[in-house]
Protein backbone atom coordinates (compact mmCIF):
# COMPACT_ATOMS: atom_id res chain seq x y z
CA UNK A 1 0.00 0.00 0.00
CA UNK A 2 1.62 3.56 -1.20
CA UNK A 3 1.62 5.65 1.67
CA UNK A 4 0.82 9.62 1.02
CA UNK A 5 2.91 12.08 2.45
CA UNK A 6 1.48 15.69 3.49
CA UNK A 7 3.43 18.69 3.96
CA UNK A 8 3.08 19.68 7.68
CA UNK A 9 0.65 22.98 7.36
CA UNK A 10 3.51 25.07 9.18
CA UNK A 11 5.28 24.34 6.32
CA UNK A 12 3.62 24.98 3.83
CA UNK A 13 2.77 28.83 5.45
CA UNK A 14 6.35 29.35 5.82
CA UNK A 15 6.36 28.76 1.89
CA UNK A 16 3.97 31.23 1.40
CA UNK A 17 5.28 33.81 3.59
CA UNK A 18 8.33 33.60 2.27
CA UNK A 19 6.85 34.06 -1.41
CA UNK A 20 4.77 37.32 -0.22
CA UNK A 21 8.00 39.00 1.83
CA UNK A 22 10.06 38.33 -1.77
CA UNK A 23 7.20 39.80 -3.46
CA UNK A 24 6.92 42.66 -1.23
CA UNK A 25 10.51 43.59 -1.15
CA UNK A 26 10.69 44.49 -4.89
CA UNK A 27 11.06 48.05 -4.96
CA UNK A 28 9.01 50.29 -7.71
CA UNK A 29 9.88 51.42 -10.69
CA UNK A 30 11.18 55.60 -10.68
CA UNK A 31 9.96 57.41 -13.64
CA UNK A 32 11.69 60.47 -15.09
CA UNK A 33 10.75 63.32 -18.07
CA UNK A 34 12.85 65.85 -19.64
CA UNK A 35 11.90 69.40 -18.68
CA UNK A 36 11.96 72.68 -21.12
CA UNK A 37 13.49 76.32 -20.35
CA UNK A 38 11.99 77.10 -17.02
CA UNK A 39 10.67 80.63 -18.00
CA UNK A 40 10.27 82.67 -20.91
CA UNK A 41 12.74 85.02 -20.20
CA UNK A 42 15.04 83.96 -22.97
CA UNK A 43 13.09 85.13 -25.77
CA UNK A 44 14.04 86.67 -28.51
CA UNK A 45 12.45 88.76 -30.70
CA UNK A 46 12.85 87.33 -33.88
CA UNK A 47 10.12 88.47 -35.56
CA UNK A 48 7.30 90.82 -35.85
CA UNK A 49 4.21 89.83 -33.44
CA UNK A 50 2.12 90.38 -36.30
CA UNK A 51 4.54 88.16 -38.40
CA UNK A 52 5.79 85.45 -35.97
CA UNK A 53 7.95 82.81 -37.44
CA UNK A 54 6.36 79.19 -37.55
CA UNK A 55 8.35 76.10 -37.20
CA UNK A 56 7.48 72.46 -37.29
CA UNK A 57 9.67 70.30 -35.20
CA UNK A 58 10.11 66.90 -37.32
CA UNK A 59 10.23 63.89 -34.96
CA UNK A 60 13.32 63.43 -33.07
CA UNK A 61 15.31 60.30 -34.11
CA UNK A 62 17.19 58.26 -31.26
CA UNK A 63 19.53 55.02 -31.70
CA UNK A 64 17.66 52.08 -31.32
CA UNK A 65 19.33 51.10 -28.10
CA UNK A 66 18.13 54.10 -26.22
CA UNK A 67 14.51 53.45 -27.86
CA UNK A 68 13.14 51.64 -25.02
CA UNK A 69 11.60 52.48 -21.42
CA UNK A 70 14.11 52.03 -19.30
CA UNK A 71 17.25 54.61 -18.83
CA UNK A 72 20.09 53.29 -20.71
CA UNK A 73 23.58 54.69 -19.08
CA UNK A 74 27.49 53.72 -20.32
CA UNK A 75 29.03 51.20 -18.41
CA UNK A 76 32.83 51.37 -19.85
CA UNK A 77 33.61 52.55 -23.41
CA UNK A 78 31.89 49.59 -24.85
CA UNK A 79 29.48 48.69 -22.52
CA UNK A 80 26.42 49.96 -21.79
CA UNK A 81 24.19 49.69 -18.91
CA UNK A 82 19.86 49.44 -18.65
CA UNK A 83 18.27 50.72 -15.53
CA UNK A 84 15.44 48.09 -14.86
CA UNK A 85 13.36 50.23 -12.33
CA UNK A 86 14.48 53.64 -12.95
CA UNK A 87 13.00 54.58 -16.85
CA UNK A 88 11.83 57.32 -19.04
CA UNK A 89 7.92 58.27 -18.50
CA UNK A 90 6.68 57.82 -22.03
CA UNK A 91 8.67 57.66 -25.36
CA UNK A 92 12.39 59.68 -25.15
CA UNK A 93 12.04 60.70 -28.88
CA UNK A 94 8.56 62.03 -27.87
CA UNK A 95 10.31 63.66 -25.14
CA UNK A 96 13.03 65.10 -26.75
CA UNK A 97 10.70 66.60 -29.88
CA UNK A 98 8.40 67.71 -27.25
CA UNK A 99 10.96 69.57 -24.99
CA UNK A 100 12.56 70.80 -28.30
CA UNK A 101 9.10 72.39 -29.70
CA UNK A 102 8.68 74.30 -25.86
CA UNK A 103 11.89 75.74 -25.99
CA UNK A 104 12.05 76.90 -30.20
CA UNK A 105 8.67 78.43 -28.94
CA UNK A 106 10.31 80.39 -25.89
CA UNK A 107 13.31 81.23 -27.83
CA UNK A 108 11.88 82.90 -30.86
CA UNK A 109 9.12 84.88 -29.08
CA UNK A 110 6.59 82.25 -31.11
CA UNK A 111 3.59 80.71 -30.66
CA UNK A 112 3.67 78.86 -33.83
CA UNK A 113 6.05 76.01 -32.93
CA UNK A 114 5.07 72.64 -33.68
CA UNK A 115 5.61 68.66 -33.50
CA UNK A 116 4.84 66.78 -36.68
CA UNK A 117 1.19 68.48 -37.02
CA UNK A 118 0.52 67.78 -41.10
CA UNK A 119 0.87 71.67 -41.50
CA UNK A 120 0.64 72.41 -45.19
CA UNK A 121 3.91 73.88 -46.67
CA UNK A 122 3.11 77.06 -47.14
CA UNK A 123 1.95 77.85 -43.67
CA UNK A 124 4.94 76.83 -42.29
CA UNK A 125 8.50 79.11 -42.23
CA UNK A 126 10.44 76.88 -41.29
CA UNK A 127 11.44 72.85 -40.98
CA UNK A 128 13.45 71.50 -38.16
CA UNK A 129 14.70 68.08 -37.89
CA UNK A 130 17.12 66.74 -35.31
CA UNK A 131 18.74 62.84 -35.38
CA UNK A 132 20.59 61.84 -32.06
CA UNK A 133 23.74 60.35 -33.15
CA UNK A 134 25.01 60.35 -29.65
CA UNK A 135 23.66 60.13 -25.90
CA UNK A 136 26.38 58.97 -23.53
CA UNK A 137 25.09 58.91 -19.70
CA UNK A 138 27.73 58.48 -17.45
CA UNK A 139 26.40 58.52 -13.85
CA UNK A 140 28.90 60.81 -11.32
CA UNK A 141 30.54 61.89 -14.81
CA UNK A 142 28.50 63.18 -17.53
CA UNK A 143 26.11 63.46 -20.35
CA UNK A 144 27.34 63.60 -23.82
CA UNK A 145 24.99 64.37 -26.69
CA UNK A 146 26.21 64.77 -30.00
CA UNK A 147 23.54 65.18 -32.60
CA UNK A 148 22.72 66.24 -36.28
CA UNK A 149 19.88 69.14 -37.20
CA UNK A 150 18.78 70.84 -40.04
CA UNK A 151 17.00 73.64 -40.60
CA UNK A 152 14.83 74.06 -43.99
CA UNK A 153 12.63 76.70 -45.36
CA UNK A 154 9.18 75.71 -45.26
CA UNK A 155 8.86 72.22 -45.59
CA UNK A 156 9.74 71.33 -49.16
CA UNK A 157 13.35 71.45 -48.45
CA UNK A 158 14.63 75.00 -49.53
CA UNK A 159 17.78 76.23 -48.27
CA UNK A 160 18.80 73.80 -46.07
CA UNK A 161 21.28 74.06 -43.22
CA UNK A 162 22.76 71.35 -41.46
CA UNK A 163 25.36 70.92 -38.10
CA UNK A 164 26.11 68.62 -35.47
CA UNK A 165 26.29 69.58 -32.53
CA UNK A 166 28.54 68.05 -29.15
CA UNK A 167 27.32 69.20 -25.69
CA UNK A 168 28.73 67.69 -22.46
CA UNK A 169 26.95 68.27 -19.18
CA UNK A 170 29.14 67.30 -15.74
CA UNK A 171 27.43 65.71 -12.67
CA UNK A 172 28.14 66.17 -9.58
CA UNK A 173 26.08 62.77 -8.65
CA UNK A 174 24.84 59.58 -9.72
CA UNK A 175 21.11 60.09 -9.44
CA UNK A 176 19.57 58.98 -12.69
CA UNK A 177 17.24 62.52 -11.53
CA UNK A 178 20.25 64.26 -11.94
CA UNK A 179 20.95 62.29 -15.19
CA UNK A 180 17.65 63.60 -16.39
CA UNK A 181 18.12 67.08 -15.88
CA UNK A 182 21.65 66.89 -17.69
CA UNK A 183 19.77 65.99 -20.95
CA UNK A 184 17.51 68.41 -20.59
CA UNK A 185 20.40 70.95 -20.24
CA UNK A 186 22.04 69.34 -23.45
CA UNK A 187 18.68 69.77 -25.57
CA UNK A 188 18.06 73.26 -24.69
CA UNK A 189 22.11 74.04 -25.75
CA UNK A 190 20.66 72.41 -28.92
CA UNK A 191 18.17 74.41 -29.17
CA UNK A 192 19.92 77.77 -28.34
CA UNK A 193 22.30 77.19 -31.59
CA UNK A 194 18.75 76.01 -33.66
CA UNK A 195 17.14 79.01 -32.54
CA UNK A 196 20.04 81.19 -33.22
CA UNK A 197 20.20 79.43 -36.88
CA UNK A 198 16.77 80.83 -37.24
CA UNK A 199 16.58 83.54 -36.39
CA UNK A 200 20.21 84.68 -38.77
CA UNK A 201 17.82 83.84 -41.52
CA UNK A 202 16.65 86.30 -44.06
CA UNK A 203 12.69 86.68 -43.69
CA UNK A 204 12.60 85.08 -47.26
CA UNK A 205 11.66 82.12 -45.19
CA UNK A 206 8.51 83.42 -43.84
CA UNK A 207 5.60 83.30 -45.52
CA UNK A 208 3.91 86.59 -46.71
CA UNK A 209 1.59 88.60 -44.47
CA UNK A 210 -1.69 88.81 -45.22
CA UNK A 211 -2.31 91.81 -47.59
CA UNK A 212 -3.90 94.89 -46.23
CA UNK A 213 -7.62 96.58 -47.27
CA UNK A 214 -7.53 100.19 -47.28
CA UNK A 215 -10.31 101.84 -46.79
CA UNK A 216 -12.20 103.89 -49.86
Amino acid sequence: MKRVLHLPLTMLLAAVVIWLVGCASTPPARFYTLNSLASPETKQPSRSASNPVSVMVAPVEIPDYLDRPQIVTRDGRNKVKVAELDRWAGSLSENISAVLADNLSMLLGSDRVFVDTGMAADKTSYLVTMRVLRLDCVPGDHVLLKAQWTVVAGQDGRKPSTQVSNITERLNDSRYDTVAAAVSKTIEQVSREIAREITARPKEGLPNPPAQVGRP
